[in-house]
């Protein structure tokens, strides 16, 4: 095969490959910006499962057949990424059939609110065949748990009853949201769609604490050569969960000695919970439209900063939106979280989320050090702007946009929160404070990461350690540890992503040439994918390898 034919034939693959995928999988298809698929929910029968294997195993066949040393540099990246996706995907179909013990999987609250938030050309037909499509859904999900009640994780199933009870709530008030008030002719004319599958999420919480209810009792441990297997297939970074777990724990030693000492700076006994409950009752005063002008207020400093200073190129056009947190995803959002634009999206219009206060006692949390970190964090120059100019990117590709890798979007994030203490925009110590506080927090999700998925390390443990090392509420901790339990070796992807761009950038920084701002256009130039296949392509080989052997070799 000549070198163009097999171009030719590798987009060919991909194009055929993904117009299928897509058929079981129209969420990912929407949140990319591809059309066609926005009136269904996901794929769940065993013709589906069984015809999504086939594909997978066909084009894994393909691939194989291809050149590999034919393609161009940014092909065979994506070739990678997708020969490994689909590797994991098959393994999961197989060996880890999701319909059986991931109840909270089941319940579509999200395949819903994306149609408010992605553009979609025919919203009201789209949202009208998902929602008829929830009773159904949800009563094939009965008889696929009722096979195997014992593998469901117990957290799991709370989790699930939760989110339907507030999914209930949110499809009961659906017709009146402010979107389907703006678009639709007679919103009212929704309510009887809304109304049956609120009762059917009623009904699967109910079924799922009557009819599972105890008899769940499986482990969320995913296992260390599953565990190893994601951080070399969907990272690609090549160290075990025992390499990982040190660094973890060496960050952690570190970053602890950081804080006692800027613990001390701020108070003569070095008693950091004194410290803290300072920093929190500086908070932003007025009730909950106040604390949502306080994160506008800040967002926008942040962005003056970083454009003064030119540190990164902010891609226009762009928007980003502070907005309460939807009421489904509060028990999961306990303070703000991000939600990027689709690829598609003409105005990249991003979406930070605020939970709003139940009292003045929880706004101690949302006090002005921390919305200051947030916002750079969350919105400029990191996830909003790292998202936004993935998005941008002309050289971007459906393998790169469906396998976002936490090494790269939340490395990004939480280098950001020390690049602007260092340029002086998050100046006070009370900034050094809570940022190196969150470092430790990152630092132990690396080695809970580890632990709860490859030495069966117990939640009520993992939350202990949590309350006693950060001083997390208990509340505050399980919220946390939920999510680590669903995505094994993502909560990592924070510090270890950190640490290797730390170190990127100090190898980069001794050239002659160097510039702040063109090495972070560089390192943001490729995607969102595995922050080790981001290095090797903007800055070379040989610069992953001096990062991977500064951050985890003794």
């Amino acid at each position: 095969m000549s070198d163009q034919s097999a171009l030719q034939a590798f987009n060919s693959l991909q194009e055929h490959y993904y117009s299928a995928w897509f058929r079981f999988h129209p969420e990912r298809a929407v949140h990319v910006g591809v059309a066609g698929f926005e009136e269904r929910l996901r794929a769940y029968s065993d013709d589906d499962m069984g015809a999504l294997i086939a594909l997978n195993e066909k084009a894994l066949f393909s691939l194989d057949e291809l050149d590999f040393a034919a393609l161009t540099a940014d092909q065979q990246m994506d070739y990678s990424i997708l020969y490994n996706a689909i590797s994991i995907e098959l393994h999961d179909l197989l060996e880890r059939d999701w319909r059986y013990y991931r109840p909270q999987d089941w319940v579509p609250v999200e395949a819903i609110h994306q149609l408010l938030t992605c553009p979609v050309e025919h919203l009201h037909t789209a949202l009208k065949h998902r929602m008829q499509a929830v009773p159904e859904l949800l009563r094939a999900a009965r008889g696929y748990l009722q096979q195997s009640v014992e593998r469901i994780p117990p957290s799991w199933l709370k989790l699930a009853v939760q989110k339907s009870r507030s999914g209930a709530r949110f499809f009961r008030e659906l017709y009146r949201h402010p979107v389907v008030v703006a678009k639709f002719q007679n919103p009212s004319r929704l309510q009887p769609l809304c109304d049956q599958a609120a009762v059917a999420m009623d009904d699967f919480a109910r079924f799922l604490e009557v009819d599972i209810g105890e008899q769940a009792r499986g482990s969320f441990a995913c296992g260390e050569r599953y565990f190893g297997n994601l951080l070399r297939e969907a990272h690609f970074l090549d160290v075990s969960p025992a390499e990982l777990h040190r660094f973890g724990q060496c960050l952690f030693d570190v970053t602890r000695d950081q804080l006692q000492e800027v613990t001390r700076q701020l108070h003569k006994q070095g008693d950091m919970d004194e410290v803290l409950a300072s920093i929190r009752h500086n908070y932003p005063k007025g009730g909950p439209e106040k604390l949502l002008d306080a994160y506008r207020q800040r967002m926008k400093a942040a962005y003056d900063f970083v454009s003064s200073q030119q540190l990164v190129s902010i891609p226009e056009p762009q928007a980003l939106k502070i907005m309460p947190t939807p009421e489904f995803l509060r028990h999961e959002v306990p303070f703000a979280a991000y939600q990027e634009p689709t690829y598609r999206d003409p105005r990249q219009q991003g979406y930070y989320y605020v939970t709003p206060v139940a009292s003045e006692g929880h706004l101690l949390e949302h006090n002005w050090t921390s919305i200051d970190l947030t916002c750079v964090h969350e919105a400029y120059p990191g996830h909003h702007l790292q998202f936004v100019t993935a998005n941008r990117n002309p050289a971007n590709s459906l393998p790169r946009l469906l396998n976002a890798s936490a090494t790269l979007y939340e490395g990004w994030a939480l280098y950001c929160e020390d690049l602007m203490h260092e340029q002086g925009f998050l100046s006070g110590l009370e900034h050094q404070f809570i940022m190196l506080r969150d470092r430790l927090w990152r630092a132990m999700r690396v080695m809970l990461d580890v632990e709860l998925h490859c030495d069966e390390l117990s939640l009520d443990r993992a939350a202990q350690r949590m309350c006693d090392e950060l001083s997390f509420s208990i509340d505050q901790a399980m919220a946390d540890l939920n999510w680590y339990t669903q995505a094994p070796t993502v909560p990592m992807g924070y510090a270890t992503g950190w640490a290797l761009i730390k170190a990127l950038r100090e190898q980069q920084s001794s050239e002659a040439d160097f510039s702040l701002g063109q090495f972070h256009d560089q390192l943001l130039s490729v995607g969102s994918c595995a922050l080790p296949l981001v290095i090797r392509r903007a800055f070379g080989e040989s610069a992953w390898k001096l990062a991977r052997e500064y951050v985890f070799e003794d």
